[in-house]
């Protein structure tokens, strides 16, 4: 992916050419050094990213759409209760997935998680309540596989140096790709429907939609061969699953609750706001969907961003630091939000709230996984899944009743204090963690 010869050359054409080197800045410098010495199925996950980031990117834009259609005409209650049943199931499965990886192993995992993506075509076909349910039930449940797999197999396939780099340059090409797939996803339905003479528009013919989404499932199951092509890292055993279901595998268990503990506060404090902002935006400001696209596609550009800041500031800070700095700096732009006066301002405030708080979110996995044992990451992953995903959905009921009030203050308090409390739980439990992480990387916790 990275071309140490090119690499070279560019450091060296100021010399050839004039006298002078070039030189970058030395951050620079350091990360994409760092990104070429990453290992061949390191480089193969990132390519793995970058088809499942732009398929996921499509869907996303357009399944509500495409469930909102007048030929197809799903209400928006129901589509909530589709959205929340996945999210209850991701959250309840997610130490069970968790469990699986430690049996069959990261790269197993994931392939199967990945066939969650098969299943997506249910959706897209069956327009019966019941048959959607199911159908995004089992997405959701196969689909966490992968997603509690993935942090466990960078951790396996990168050095401590390299670690937080990768984490950070993977998680910023999911996110820019899915902001790709958004924008090529809502151009995609007007173009197929005018190749063929049907209707075009918002509430355009289901054909060009189906054929969209369709495309963003093939893209996201073209993942699959890069990581087929991952090769099993030495010495990464698979553990008997009567160990497993007894948790023995689990070395860690106070350092993996001090993790959860901050996480589920977060997700608590997330839950009022995060899945409702939508509504918050079109009902305080009368933004329109297009505004909101524009919103939403500019905050995921920011983190993304973003994202690759974090492993210089981690490198002067520490990770602890880094993760709790970025958390208690965003949360002065969570009040911005609610009480700005008008959409620019209010959109501004929440972008950067985005990006200041999810910025660190790679440094903090990747000391997730160098606190715990190598037999017990992927069950971190998931019992982490579970503690954010369980409260979030729980208090985002709560905040529908409140903004149906016209309560635009008390959810966006509600998240401030819970992020201030996580934040310092966070610090507390770990200010002297990284000083330890040697002598637990080698025994227990």
């Amino acid at each position: 992916m990275f071309s140490e010869d090119f690499y070279l050359l560019a450091l060296m054409k100021w010399n050839l050419l004039g006298g002078k080197a070039l030189q970058l800045p030395s951050s620079l410098q350091r990360y994409l050094h760092r990104l070429n010495m990453l290992n061949r199925n390191a480089k193969l996950f990132l390519a793995a990213t970058f088809f499942q980031g732009f398929g996921s990117g499509i869907w996303a834009v357009l399944f509500y759409l495409y469930l909102k259609l007048p030929g197809i005409g799903f209400s928006d209650a129901f589509i909530g209760v589709l959205f929340s049943a996945g999210a209850v199931a991701t959250g309840l499965v997610a130490l069970p997935a968790g469990l699986l990886c430690e049996r069959i192993g990261f790269k197993r995992a994931i392939l199967i998680g990945m066939l969650a993506n098969v299943i997506n075509l249910a959706l897209i076909t069956v327009l019966q309540p019941i048959g959607l349910l199911v159908a995004s039930l089992f997405s959701g449940l196969i689909g966490t596989v992968a997603s509690v797999s993935s942090a466990p197999l960078l951790m396996e396939n990168s050095t401590s140096e390299e670690r937080t780099y990768l984490f950070s340059f993977q998680s910023m090409v999911s996110i820019i790709m899915a902001v790709v797939g958004s924008l090529v996803g809502g151009l995609m339905p007007g173009l197929f429907n005018g190749m063929f003479g049907l209707k075009t528009g918002v509430n355009g013919s289901i054909v060009g939609y189906r054929i969209s989404l369709a495309i963003s499932i093939a893209l996201s199951l073209s993942a699959m061969i890069p990581i087929l092509m991952i090769q099993r890292s030495a010495g990464s055993n698979t553990l008997r699953m009567v160990d497993l279901l007894n948790l023995r595998n689990v070395k860690s268990s106070r350092t993996i609750i001090k993790f959860m503990i901050p996480t589920a506060i977060i997700g608590f404090g997330a839950g009022f706001v995060v899945p409702l902002v939508v509504p918050f935006f079109k009902d305080r400001y009368s933004a329109s969907s297009v505004d909101v696209g524009i919103i939403s596609a500019l905050g995921n550009v920011t983190l993304g961003i973003a994202t690759l800041v974090t492993p210089e500031l981690a490198r002067r800070l520490s990770k602890v630091k880094s993760v709790v700095l970025c958390e208690f700096l965003s949360m002065p732009f969570i009040m911005f939000t609610s009480l700005s006066p008008t959409l620019t301002l209010a959109a501004s405030s929440y972008i950067v709230r985005t990006a200041l708080m999810n910025m660190a979110g790679p440094v903090g996995t990747t000391l997730q996984m160098e606190l715990v044992t190598p037999t017990e990451r992927a069950t971190t992953s998931g019992l982490m899944v579970m503690a954010d995903g369980i409260p979030r959905s729980a208090t985002a009921t709560i905040s529908g009743l409140l903004l149906t009030k016209h309560d635009y203050f008390t959810p966006f308090l509600c998240m401030t204090i819970a992020y201030f409390v996580a934040a310092s739980s966070y610090y507390a439990f770990f200010r002297n963690a990284e000083a330890r992480k040697t002598s637990v990387s080698s025994g227990g916790a």
